[in-house]
């Protein structure tokens, strides 16, 4: 595969971990609404976790979501600096196109090539 692919894929994995995001964040939305409505609506806290059919007990959804979206962004960038170094980029010029610190954008750089340098 090349690196060129490889960022391809990349970017289409961060987009899928975007949508489950999204996803999770409705339905997230939608629990705390409803926590909040029956509240509201004078239950207590343990009767409207009860009502609320374990909803709220799935509270590791999001954290796990978004470490996996977080973790696809990662990757993406690296696979980016990867290309984008091999093309004759340096860290600084992408630091200021991506709007992150020299100082990341050079961690990233040597991150990037650390993972594609061969394995000896």
């Amino acid at each position: 595969m090349t690196k060129r692919d490889e960022l391809v894929a990349q970017i289409a994995e961060l987009v899928e971990a975007g949508r489950a995001l999204q996803d999770c964040l409705g339905r997230n939305e939608k629990a705390i609404t409803d926590l909040a409505d029956r509240v509201q609506r004078g239950e207590s806290i343990l009767e409207a976790f009860g009502a609320m059919d374990g909803v709220m007990r799935r509270h590791r959804e999001l954290p796990e979501t978004l470490e996996e979206f977080e973790s696809a962004r990662h990757q993406t960038r690296l696979a980016l600096f990867d290309l984008a170094l091999d093309q004759g980029a340096t860290a600084s010029e992408l630091a200021r196109r991506l709007g992150i610190s020299r100082q990341l954008a050079s961690r990233l750089a040597g991150s990037a090539r650390d993972r594609s340098a061969p394995a000896s």
